[in-house]
C-alpha cells in the first residue's frame, strides 16, 4: 500500500516536472521579447551575437518604455493594428455562423454520404496553404475585371480568404459538438411550437456556447496570425500587423526594440481572449474531440 502512494507521488512529480519544463520552453521566447522591448537600443546593439565578448542578459540594465512610446513612429503599426482587428473579428463573426449552421445541418439532419462529406471536408486541412495562393490570387484578379468588385487588398477579400480556411476544422468540431447534444431537446421544443431556428437559437446555441467559443477564437486567431496570404492579397488598405511587423527591418539595419515592443502590443488581444474565454475553450476542445 505504501509502495504505490510512494510511486503515485514519484509519478506525479515526474508529471508537474515534464509540464514545468514544457511551460519554459514554452514562455521562453516570449519573456526574451517582454526583455528586449524594455531594453535601450544600444543594449539591445551590445548583446547582438555577432559583437564579440558581449553576452546577451535577460534583465535589462536600464529598463526603458521608449521602445513602446516610439512603436508607431517609424512604423504605422496602429493602423494596421486596426486592420487586423475589422478582418479578424471579420473573419470570426462570418466563419462562426456559417460553420454553426453546417455542422447543425451535418448533425440533425441525415443524408446519403454526410460521413464521406464531412471527412471530405476535413481532408481539405491536410493540404498546404501555399497551394491555394495562386489560384486564390487569379480568381480574385478575374473576379475584378469582370464585375468591378475589388477583392483584392480589401477587407472582404481577406475575410472571404480566411472563413474558408477556418471552416472545414470549425465545421468539423462543431458538429461534434451539437452531437452530444440530444435531439430529443430540438423535437421538444418543436412540439411546444418553436421554429427549427428558433429552437436552434435559443436552446441549442446555448447549450452550445463552449464549442461556439472554440471556434470563434480559432477563426479569430486564423485571421490574426496569418503570413503568407497576407503578403500577397494585402495592401495599404489592409496590411495586418502579422506582414507589417517586418517593416520594422530596413536596408539600413532592424530595429529589434521597436520589433519586440510591437509583438508584445499585437499579442494583447490573442491573450485577453484566451483569459477571458479559457473555461469555454478547453470545455468545446475536449468535448470537440471526444463526442462523436
Amino acid at each position: 500500500m505504501r509502495r504505490n502512494s510512494s510511486r503515485k507521488a514519484a509519478g506525479r512529480v515526474l508529471l508537474y516536472l515534464a509540464v514545468l519544463f514544457v511551460a519554459l520552453v514554452v514562455l521562453m521566447p516570449y519573456a526574451w521579447m517582454v526583455s528586449g522591448s524594455l531594453k535601450q537600443t544600444l543594449e539591445l546593439q551590445s548583446s547582438d551575437v555577432m559583437v564579440p565578448g558581449m553576452r546577451p542578459s535577460w534583465i535589462p540594465r536600464r529598463p526603458t518604455l521608449e521602445n513602446y512610446r516610439n512603436v508607431n513612429r517609424s512604423v504605422p503599426m496602429l493602423t494596421y493594428f486596426a486592420h487586423s482587428m475589422v478582418i479578424s473579428t471579420g473573419t470570426m463573426v462570418v466563419a462562426t455562423a456559417l460553420s454553426l449552421l453546417a455542422a447543425y445541418a451535418l448533425s440533425r439532419f441525415p443524408f446519403r454520404g454526410r460521413d464521406v462529406y464531412t471527412v471530405s471536408v476535413l481532408a481539405t486541412q491536410m493540404l498546404p496553404g501555399i497551394l491555394f495562393l495562386i489560384p486564390y490570387y487569379l480568381i480574385f484578379t478575374l473576379i475584378s475585371r469582370r464585375t468591378g468588385f475589388p477583392l483584392r487588398d480589401t477587407y472582404w477579400g481577406m475575410i472571404f480568404t480566411y472563413t474558408s480556411f477556418a471552416l472545414p476544422f470549425s465545421i468539423v468540431m462543431l458538429r461534434s459538438y451539437l452531437n452530444g447534444i440530444p435531439l430529443e431537446i430540438d423535437e421538444q421544443a418543436m412540439i411546444d411550437g418553436c421554429t427549427r431556428f428558433r429552437a436552434l437559437w435559443q436552446i441549442v446555441l446555448p447549450l452550445a456556447t463552449p464549442g461556439i467559443a472554440a471556434v470563434a477564437i480559432y477563426s479569430f486567431i486564423m485571421g490574426w496570425n496569418e503570413v503568407l496570404f497576407a503578403s500577397v492579397l494585402t495592401g495599404r488598405q489592409t496590411r495586418t500587423v502579422a506582414v507589417g511587423i517586418m517593416d520594422y527591418v530596413t536596408a539600413t539595419g532592424a530595429n529589434w526594440g521597436g520589433m519586440m515592443a510591437a509583438c508584445i502590443i499585437i499579442s494583447i488581444p490573442v491573450l485577453i481572449m484566451f483569459t477571458v474565454m479559457q473555461r469555454y475553450i478547453v470545455e468545446g476542445l475536449v468535448s470537440g474531440a471526444t463526442k462523436g
